[in-house]
Order: structure tokens, then sequence, then C-alpha cells
């Protein structure tokens, strides 16, 4: 009987031990899902930065026409 008992208290820990595992790993998915949003979205904001139309300015002529000399005057 004391074997029994032996196996069935180990049985549990090992039960306990597994849910805390499982426990774990879920709460390191969640906080690597997390991350990889993050880190998309900062890069999906580095991107349009990146691709965005220049600011342009009345006086701003394309280097061609400068080479060129056609005038906006």
């Amino acid at each position: 009987m004391r074997t029994r008992t032996r196996q069935v208290v180990r049985m549990l820990a090992d039960m306990r031990h597994a849910a805390h595992c499982r426990a774990l790993r879920a709460v390191a998915t969640q906080e690597a899902m997390r991350l990889a949003a993050a880190e998309a979205e900062a890069d999906a904001v580095l991107q349009e930065e990146t691709h965005e139309a220049p600011e342009t300015s009345s006086d701003v002529r394309p280097v061609e026409a400068v080479k060129r000399g056609t005038g906006y005057h």
C-alpha cells in the first residue's frame, strides 16, 4: 500500500509540474508574439517614413533644370 501511495503522490507531482511548464510555455509564447507584433509595427512605421514623398516647396527645382538653366524666375 505504501508503494502505491508513493506512486500516486509522484504522479500528482508530475502532473503539477507539467501544468506549470505548460503555463510557462504559454506565457513565453504570448510574450514572443507581443514582441513580434511590436517589431512588425515598428518596421511598418519605419517603412512608411522612408517611402513618404519629400516635401515640395515652390522654389525647389529638379537638378536637371538647374543644370540646363531653364528658369523658374
